[in-house]
Order: C-alpha cells, then sequence, then structure tokens
C-alpha cells in the first residue's frame, strides 16, 4: 500500500515539474535568422498610387505588383510597374518596367530592367516605343532620361542611340550619342 502511495505522489511530481518546466513563461525565444532591419518595414501588394493637379484630375498613375520599404528608411522599391501620365495638354505616356526605386522626396522615379515608354498615338499612325535598361524618370518636370543604350521603334522605323532626354510636357527627344536609324519604306 506504501509503495501504491510513492508511485501516485511520484506521478504527481512528474506532471507538476512538467507543466512548470513548460510553461510559456519558462520557453526561450526561437533565434530569428533575419535582423530587424533586414526585414521591410511595410510593404504592398497590387499598389496604385495616384497624383492629382490642382483641378483634381490624375496627371500620374503608378501600378505595382509590390512595393516595399527599404531599410526603415524614405526609400521605396516597386517591382513589375506601369506609369501612367497625362500632361497638360492631355496626351497619355505609359511607362513599365521590372524595378523601380524612388528617391526619397518622391520626386525621381529610377526604373530598371525591360524599361518600355510608349505615348499616345492621337491622330497619327502608330506610336514611337522607346525600349532601354534603365530610365530616370523626374516627376515634376515630366522628364524621362537615360545614358544606357536605347532603341526607338516607330511603326516600321528603328533609331538606336546611347543616352536620351525626353520631355513628356513638351514632346520632345534628344538622342545623346551613336545615333543609329534604319527606315523601311
Amino acid at each position: 500500500m506504501l509503495f501504491r502511495v510513492f508511485t501516485v505522489l511520484a506521478v504527481l511530481a512528474l506532471c507538476v515539474s512538467t507543466w512548470i518546466v513548460s510553461s510559456p513563461a519558462r520557453r526561450r525565444p526561437a533565434p530569428v535568422d533575419a535582423k530587424l532591419t533586414d526585414l521591410p518595414g511595410y510593404y504592398l501588394k497590387s499598389a496604385v498610387l495616384t497624383d492629382y493637379d490642382i483641378a483634381g484630375s490624375p496627371t500620374i498613375r503608378i501600378e505595382a505588383e509590390r512595393i516595399d520599404q527599404i531599410a526603415h528608411g524614405n526609400e521605396v522599391a516597386l517591382y513589375n510597374i506601369r506609369v501612367s501620365y497625362q500632361t497638360p495638354s492631355g496626351q497619355n505616356w505609359l511607362m513599365v518596367g521590372d524595378v523601380a526605386h524612388v528617391q526619397p522626396g518622391g520626386k525621381v522615379v529610377d526604373v530598371t530592367g525591360n524599361v518600355r515608354l510608349q505615348g499616345d498615338a492621337a491622330g497619327r499612325e502608330g506610336a514611337a516605343i522607346i525600349h532601354t535598361d534603365t530610365l530616370s524618370y523626374n516627376v515634376p518636370d515630366a522628364v524621362a532620361s537615360t545614358k544606357s543604350d536605347v532603341r526607338i521603334d516607330f511603326a516600321q522605323h528603328t533609331l538606336t542611340a546611347r543616352g536620351l532626354n525626353a520631355n513628356l510636357k513638351e514632346r520632345t527627344m534628344r538622342l545623346e550619342s551613336k545615333v543609329n536609324g534604319r527606315f523601311h519604306p
């Protein structure tokens, strides 16, 4: 009989000690591989950013599959972007690219990877399409520029160059160097 009481007390002591040792207050936190600064401060999925003029009309619209804050700072990265800009005269421009970085202050958007800039063809035969690897877009001035190789396709015609400065408001474009054209009848 004494043996049975001792066994029951031993089992109870084992249960109580197991409960105390395994309580959440005594558990050590699991080690974290990534530092907090390595993680994005915030991120957005399927985001659309729109800026309006004084009259309330949309002037620029930025669509991105994902937007990440970089290093808990003021810079953000946008992935698979689509930027639509409408000039004061009503012409539409579309810029697409793989990755974009918005510099602090939000005035300049640097786009890299499969960049394409295209204006609408209102009243004309086909629109010019600009292809490059990198493009910097100054939002307030509506100026797109690059020092990289550029290919411009217009209908059956092709121009290549190194470097470009395009003022979207004024509808002007300047090719910097190594300009070469191919015009098919």
